[in-house]
């Protein structure tokens, strides 16, 4: 009788599990309501400063968040397409995706950052 009692509960808490995640969100990403909120920019800002500190060209300065993404997993995940310019190079505005973690414990990591190539420049505005 025990062993069945034992896959039953595993069983119910595998459930609950599965549609506590459906039902807050999950691991789905969802759109960014307000691309201009304050804390969608500072985070933005964050990822372009990290790449700056590691890149080894001009550095690059944020222009507007155009696309944004969110996802509840082990803290907050924030998957972003920033128009960035680059000064030292006539300011041509270009297309960056970059995807951030920020978590209560640890603060934000940079999961990565890397320039579209396939999109077309913008317009600085």
């Amino acid at each position: 009788m025990r062993p069945i009692t034992f896959l039953v509960a595993m069983t119910t808490v595998a459930v609950i599990l599965s549609t506590t995640n459906a039902t807050f969100g999950g691991w789905e990403w969802e759109p960014i309501k307000n691309l201009k909120d304050e804390h969608v920019k500072e985070i933005a800002e964050y990822a372009v400063e990290a790449y700056n500190m590691i890149s080894n060209s001009f550095p690059i300065q944020l222009v507007k968040v155009e696309k944004g993404k969110i996802r509840y997993a082990g803290g907050t995940n924030y998957k972003l397409v920033v128009a960035a310019v680059v000064p030292e190079t006539g300011n041509m505005v270009k297309l960056y995706e970059t995807v951030v973690h920020e978590n209560i414990f640890y603060g934000k990591k940079v999961v990565y950052f890397r320039q579209l190539i396939k999109s077309a420049p913008t317009p600085k505005t």
